[in-house]
């Protein structure tokens, strides 16, 4: 009789003794387990599809040089010049996309320079950019790759007084990095830099064209703008 209380006793402590034990050891495998810290995952969610940015953009001066019928030698100098800018894009995932993009930035001629006048700089480019694989979904740094063309226009004035329509023109390849920050679902702030390398070789002079053998000139625009991200504003 003594063994069967025993063995009775020893049953029920086991079967309270169980739940805490399951407890203990669901715990401690809790415990044990690494928290993912989700940043990874944000990155793979950043909106894709279609974009549209408006920026204003800043333009260093440029030196156009190697024809020899243009002042001091062939070349001239345009000052710095703002302006505005419009560019449309696709993305395909979270880190690849396309685009394309338009501004315009008035710039003057150096004052000692010739031919004088205020020149329209206008760049239209094709490109593709690059998402770089840090920051978050809200704020993205990316790098870009386009190539497009670039054209000066203006009134000119000439040493001895006269005056002429020209325009000079040609393609360029461009290099550019950035970083885009999300204060909505839809709406970022956007700000960048891009290199832009060729040469203006295509002049226009009251409607007579012709192509010469010009120096390369390197553009350098600074952008300031605001990105609409409709797709942004999804939920899965």
């Amino acid at each position: 009789m003594r063994y069967q209380i025993i063995c009775v006793a020893a049953t029920g402590l086991a079967a309270l003794a169980m739940p805490g034990g399951l407890s203990a050891q669901a715990s401690q495998q809790h415990s044990t387990t690494p928290v993912p810290t989700g940043t990874a995952n944000a990155r793979d969610n950043r909106p894709s599809g279609f974009m549209l940015n408006v920026h204003s953009v800043g333009v260093p001066g440029l030196e156009i040089g190697g024809a020899e019928d243009q002042g001091q030698n062939g070349a001239f100098n345009t000052s710095f010049g703002a302006g505005a800018g419009v560019t449309l894009g696709w993305g395909f995932n979270s880190i690849f996309s396309a685009f394309t993009s338009v501004d315009l930035a008035k710039q003057n001629t150096a004052p000692s320079d010739t031919p004088q006048g205020s020149w329209g700089l206008v760049h239209l480019e094709l490109g593709a950019r690059a998402n770089v694989p840090f920051g978050t979904m809200a704020t993205v740094p990316y790098v870009t790759a386009s190539y497009g063309g670039r054209a000066l226009a203006t009134q000119a004035t000439f040493e001895d007084g006269e005056k002429a329509d020209v325009s000079l023109s040609g393609h360029y390849f461009g290099l550019g990095a950035g970083i885009e920050h999300a204060f909505s679902r839809t709406m970022a702030v956007d700000a960048g830099v891009d290199l832009g390398f060729g040469k203006f070789s295509h002049v226009k002079v009251d409607g007579d064209e012709t192509t010469d053998s010009v120096n390369p000139t390197r553009s350098i625009r600074m952008r300031l703008g605001v990105t609409w991200r409709p797709g942004g504003g999804r939920t899965s």
